[in-house]
């Protein structure tokens, strides 16, 4: 993951200096002003380029890079070299070279972004108890599984449209249908409610049947989410459970801290 957060800042870095050299060099062209010369600034890039394979332990494609660098260097007129394009228009030969790298690390970035939607995800779902509680906006704290499910798919369907209640699975075993399910993102969402401490173990093996009753090729991530009317098992717990049993880290768990039912609310429902 490291490594990954490294290439990505790179590249969001060298594409700035990029795009900032081949402005300079677009003004150059068009004015021929010298102070516009922008081979200091292609050579800035190369050099920045060469040091960011360095970081990453790229040893063979920073000896290529740095073959081509040295050759621009060594020849006239070195970073300011020009070839035209189709239409005639100067374009530099440094820039060139640069993009074609740039292209090749960025290549090297998970095309999978389900890692990082998915946290995204896990933030949202977290940050959803602080919605689905507010007396503002629901006459009642979540009274049931049904609360939670629908309060916090209505927030989940603004930033996934294609969003699913009750999805039909491709393949399954036992008679599972889960609550939510996100096709972009291959993951399934199952609400859970836990208002007694003596529930706990109820819960516990709710959770081992699921992810145990079901396969299918079409989701890949699932997603509990428990809501506690008090405080019962923490997260760590839940998840370190999971672990302990043989749930592989595609499955996580999140706990929601509610609130707990009171009498005039009950009433109210």
């Amino acid at each position: 993951m490291d490594k990954s957060i490294n290439i990505q800042n790179i590249i969001i870095n060298l594409k700035e200096q990029v795009a900032r050299a081949d402005k300079q060099f677009d003004e150059w062209a068009m004015t021929e002003d010298e102070w516009a010369e922008p081979s200091w600034l292609i050579e800035t890039c190369f050099i920045q380029l060469l040091a960011g394979l360095e970081a990453l332990g790229m040893p063979e494609l920073r000896n290529t890079v740095n073959a081509e660098y040295v050759s621009l260097k060594a020849t006239p007129p070195h970073f300011g070299k020009t070839e035209p394009d189709p239409d005639g228009a100067p374009h530099s030969s440094g820039l060139a070279i640069l993009r074609r790298y740039t292209r090749a690390i960025e290549a090297l970035l998970p095309k999978d972004e389900h890692t990082t939607v998915t946290k995204d995800l896990l933030d949202v779902i977290r940050n959803a108890q602080y919605v689905i509680t507010k007396s503002n906006i629901y006459q009642h704290v979540p009274q049931n599984e049904n609360d939670v499910h629908l309060r916090i798919e209505a927030i989940l369907k603004c930033m996934f449209p294609d969003l699913k209640h009750k999805p039909s699975l491709s393949k399954q075993i036992k008679n599972f249908v889960p609550d939510t399910g996100i096709p972009s993102i291959e993951t399934l969402i199952e609400y859970k409610f836990l208002s007694r401490k003596e529930d706990v173990g109820v819960i516990a093996d709710q959770l081992l049947a699921d992810t145990r009753g079901y396969t299918s090729k079409d989701w890949k991530r699932f997603i509990y989410v428990i809501y506690e009317t008090n405080r019962f098992r923490s997260e760590s717990d839940w998840n370190q459970f999971m672990r302990e049993s043989g749930v592989s880290t595609s499955t996580t768990v999140v706990v929601l801290n509610g609130e707990p039912r009171t009498t005039k609310q009950q009433v109210a429902t």
